[in-house]
């Protein structure tokens, strides 16, 4: 793996002594558990924490062979994987609650050369998914399920943003991508629906599968229209309603 920008990459630092349970760090997590279950299953799903900077990110440095690592579980922060197939790039966004395991990519295996990199965009926090952790968790099947579950979230998320970037027209990927991304991140605001990342125009011709001339324009049309807003932080405000294929039930009921 390498990074697509330059200067040098980070790797994680152990927070020393840091620990959490996977329950605290997303409550979700024991979604499936009653109570008396999920009180036992909190000391056992305890795990370390490692901490990440803004920057470039070595993700192949991150794996502790030693410690069976088997990944990571992101509690806070915000990181993106670009992939690269002949000087085209796509880039997906990861944050809190998401299961990743970063190095895991095998560019022998594919007759489709690619690179991948990574940068966080956001200080990260990362709960460490070792096997000692697998052990623990034995006795509690339900949360081996939800770890599955957000990979099984992650693929979702993905077929999505492929097939928007089917449409046609760069103007309708545009909105179409603030407001997927806006069912996972978006906030009510009293302007509009605020999608609080850090979204230039380069990294969402990345998310759109299009050139950065490209997406300037056609957000332009969007704002002249009035479906999409800039505030001064340079956080991306939707406007209206949202397309109705794309109208989840928790974003539909967030602005009602």
């Amino acid at each position: 793996m390498r990074t697509f920008r330059g200067g040098e990459m980070g790797t994680p630092e152990p927070v020393p002594g840091a620990v959490i349970s996977l329950l605290d760090a997303d409550p979700d997590f024991a979604e499936g558990l009653d109570e008396a279950t999920r009180e036992r299953a909190r000391p056992a799903a305890r795990t370390r924490v490692q901490r990440l900077s803004p920057g470039a990110w070595d993700a192949a440095a991150a794996m502790e062979p030693e410690q069976h690592h088997r990944g990571f579980l992101i509690v806070d922060g915000l990181l993106a994987r670009e992939v690269d197939v002949m000087g085209r790039r796509c880039c997906e966004l990861l944050g809190h609650g998401d299961v990743m395991r970063p190095w895991q990519w095998d560019p022998e295996g594919s007759h489709v050369q690619a690179e991948v990199g990574w940068e966080v965009l956001e200080a990260a926090r990362l709960a460490v998914l070792d096997h000692a952790l697998v052990q623990r968790l034995a006795p509690f099947p339900q949360l081996g399920v939800e770890l599955f579950a957000r990979g099984i979230r992650r693929a979702h998320a993905l077929a999505v943003a492929l097939a928007i970037s089917h449409h046609q027209r760069v103007d309708d990927r545009l909105r179409l991508t603030l407001w997927h991304l806006a069912e996972r991140w978006g906030r009510v605001a009293p302007e509009g629906l605020v999608v609080p990342l850090p979204l230039g125009h380069e990294r969402l011709a990345m998310l759109v599968g299009a050139h950065r001339p490209s997406v300037t324009t056609a957000m332009g049309d969007l704002v002249r229209e009035g479906l999409v807003s800039r505030r001064d932080d340079g956080d991306w405000v939707l406007h209206g309603a949202p397309p109705d294929q794309l109208r989840h039930h928790r974003l539909a009921a967030a602005l009602t």
